[in-house]
């Protein structure tokens, strides 16, 4: 039939059928093959799943503490929580500790970064529908050459050049506290290496456990800008930006009630197709939670306080919001949680159980980045990019009781948590 069809016409048909069908349809002929893996393909059928596909699936993450390692599920958005698919295989068991950190979820891309346990460089792009990965090379700033350090990511996507991009935000530390302004470098999938990014750095500072949220094109973080004089410390909260178009920093005022508190305690988030923040009474053992929203995106005057959650009641980490308006959350028994803001109604979904701080919820959707560049490794491959890891962990290296990875969590942000509030002279 294709032989009677104008490309224009078969690329129109093509451009509207799932993933699964096109990786299948790809061996119907040199023509279709040929069609459906080139760039610019690729780029239509992008177009069509985010302006015409309704998202009504959600991908959840956690770190099982039964089968003892991270597993990606898909969720129908309904009452329900259906399991669209038992689980997803996920191709780099073993190569980490625990589990990756989920940087960001961006058409069909996810961006993992094993940072979470230690100084590593290894930063993996992944495509789980089509079961194809990217590697990305080491950065410059490392802890090999630069010794302590401190960085953030981001990911995006830059509409101007349909190109995926990584940030990296790296801060090296001084006897007074982190360096300012910080190295920055930018990844790009099509050029497949990092470059120094020239642009005016702003002088604050985002920690690496605070959450990115990505909208309108640009990363934001929360961060603040530490003020040191006659050896008094002051500080104040902001959103920080990277577009990732005109690769330029940006910032943005976030509610004046918050813009003293501690940023350790806030983060960054996409909460109903708006910029958020969730900010929490204190980031450990945390019993409220208050999820602030941008109305109008940039107009610091539209912060709404949206809800305000308790969390006394066994409930964790805010992770988002589902289409009937419920919370997603993480209780602090490991189950993920669906409540109800108005009636404060809380109901165990998914059935699963991982540790709270391992979740992870976006909009999932398909989509064949990665199909010409996947599975190759720029540099080097995935296992022998680990670093090692710095001494210092509690317990044994290898994975020991079901605790431990929760004992290590904890110990993680104990340390982070002291050494921020040291900067912000709140000890």
């Amino acid at each position: 039939m294709s032989d009677y069809l104008p490309i224009e016409v078969t690329t129109e048909i093509l451009k509207r059928l799932p993933v699964k069908s096109l990786l299948r349809f790809r061996c119907v002929s040199k023509t279709w093959m040929s069609l459906i893996t080139t760039p610019d393909f690729i780029t239509k059928h992008l177009i069509t799943q985010t302006t015409s596909t309704p998202h009504n699936h959600t991908l959840v993450r956690h770190y099982s503490k039964l089968h003892r390692k991270e597993i990606y599920s898909v969720h129908s958005d309904n009452q329900s929580f259906d399991d669209l698919n038992a689980q997803i295989e996920f191709p780099f068991l073993g190569h980490s500790r625990f589990y990756f950190r989920v940087v960001g979820f961006v058409n069909g891309l996810l961006c993992l970064s094993d940072d979470l346990f230690g100084y590593t460089d290894t930063i993996v792009l992944w495509n789980p529908s089509i079961r194809r990965s990217l590697t990305l090379p080491i950065p410059r700033f490392t802890f090999a050459c630069s010794g302590p350090f401190m960085f953030v990511l981001g990911f995006g996507f830059d509409s101007k050049t349909n190109d995926h991009k990584v940030v990296r935000v790296a801060y090296a530390q001084g006897d007074d506290g982190y360096i300012v302004p910080p190295e920055v470098e930018v990844f790009t999938i099509r050029s497949g290496c990092w470059r120094d990014v020239k642009t005016t750095v702003p002088y604050c500072v985002t920690e690496n456990f605070w959450t990115q949220a990505f909208l309108n094109g640009s990363v934001h973080w929360v961060a603040y800008k530490l003020t040191v004089k006659n050896r008094d410390r002051s500080f104040r909260s902001l959103i920080m930006s990277f577009d990732m178009g005109s690769e330029e920093f940006g910032d943005l005022r976030i509610p004046e009630s918050l813009v003293s508190m501690s940023p350790m305690n806030m983060s960054a988030a996409v909460f109903g197709n708006s910029l958020s923040i969730f900010h929490y009474d204190k980031r450990i053992w945390t019993s409220n939670c208050s999820i602030w929203v941008m109305k109008e995106y940039g107009v610091a005057e539209s912060w709404s306080n949206l809800f305000n959650i308790d969390l006394e009641g066994g409930l964790g980490m805010v992770l988002g919001c589902r289409r009937n308006g419920d919370v997603l959350l993480a209780a602090k028994g490991g189950e993920l949680v669906s409540y109800n803001c108005g009636t404060k109604a809380s109901t165990n979904i998914g059935m699963m159980c991982g540790t709270k701080d391992s979740y992870y919820v976006d909009s999932y959707m398909e989509s064949l980045v990665l199909l010409i560049e996947g599975n190759e490794v720029v540099g080097r491959k995935a296992r022998d990019a680990m670093s090692s890891s710095e001494d210092g962990y509690p317990g044994d290296e290898d994975e020991g009781e079901d605790d431990e990875v929760e004992n290590t969590e904890l110990w993680m942000q104990s340390v982070i948590v002291q050494f921020t509030s040291a900067l912000l002279n709140e000890l």
